[in-house]
């Protein structure tokens, strides 16, 4: 019997080269160090939480 899967939803996304040397210096800045999708569904996290200055 097959596990289920964590993230079933799949999306393809771009990135800039920009975008993707940022998300690298953040990545070597957290303990241990997340694999590239796990750093960007983390910093997905922190921005939907993130409140909205008006």
């Amino acid at each position: 019997m097959p596990r289920p899967e964590i993230y079933p939803v799949k999306k393809l996304v771009g990135l800039t080269e920009s975008m993707l040397e940022a998300i690298d210096k953040w990545r070597a800045k957290q303990k241990p160090i997340p694999n590239v999708s796990d750093a960007i569904r983390q910093l997905i996290e922190i921005g939907l939480k993130a409140r909205v200055k008006e």
